[in-house]
């Protein structure tokens, strides 16, 4: 929800033409856009959802390697258990 929210606030700087020349702004435009290039963790269960014919069980944000990582678990149609994980960077 904050990502969202700082998300719109950058769209409506952009949208609007608002410019400030002050180094604080400055560099709270840049925090906002490199968290636009996260997904979200709902994010990566609706893609999971797309691509993966069956129910999500549960889904969680883990540490793996000092980075996290988005963890679905979801129950196939065979009915077996499937852990998928999805990188939270999008150019990843």
């Amino acid at each position: 929800m904050i990502m969202q929210l700082k998300t719109t606030v950058l769209i409506i700087i952009l949208l609007t033409g608002t410019v400030f020349a002050t180094n604080a702004l400055a560099c709270d435009t840049e925090i906002i856009l490199a968290e636009a290039e996260l997904v979200t963790l709902d994010q990566a269960v609706n893609q999971v959802k797309r691509r993966q014919k069956g129910k999500v069980l549960g889904a969680e944000t883990l540490q793996e390697d000092g980075a996290p990582v988005h963890v679905i678990k979801i129950l196939t149609k065979k009915g077996h258990v499937k852990k998928i994980r999805v990188n939270t960077r999008r150019n990843n």
